[in-house]
């Protein structure tokens, strides 16, 4: 007697078995950390540990580069306003950063030092 579960395996089979196939060589210790996920019921398989592995990959992949997408875009801003002559000192921008809402003030590790 087939139960529904067992039809939906199945059909997941045969499913990901018309999927690209790859082989990989891992360490042991990854080797051991995916037999584990998959032992403690977390997956279903090996191949589910890999994708899933991968789908966040691909998500840290993306943060990085909008990341460093905005970093150049904040660089080219700034060198545009520097070629302008739109600069300030060190102090003034120092100022205006601390004047900030929200912004953490550093406190004084030892106040007998300021004195």
């Amino acid at each position: 007697m087939t139960t529904v579960a067992n039809a939906l395996a199945d059909d997941y089979s045969v499913v990901m078995a018309r999927e690209s196939t790859m082989n990989v060589s891992l360490t042991p210790s990854l080797r051991n950390y995916v037999q584990t996920k998959v032992r403690t019921g977390g997956y279903e398989s090996a191949s589910e540990v890999v994708r899933e592995s991968l789908r966040v990959l691909q998500e840290r992949d993306l943060a990085q580069q909008q990341f460093w997408g905005d970093v150049r875009s904040k660089v080219a801003a700034a060198k545009k306003q520097a070629a302008q002559g739109k600069l300030i000192d060190g102090e003034t921008a120092m100022r205006q950063i601390i004047a900030e809402p929200g912004t953490k003030r550093a406190r004084p590790r030892n106040k007998a030092r300021r004195q």
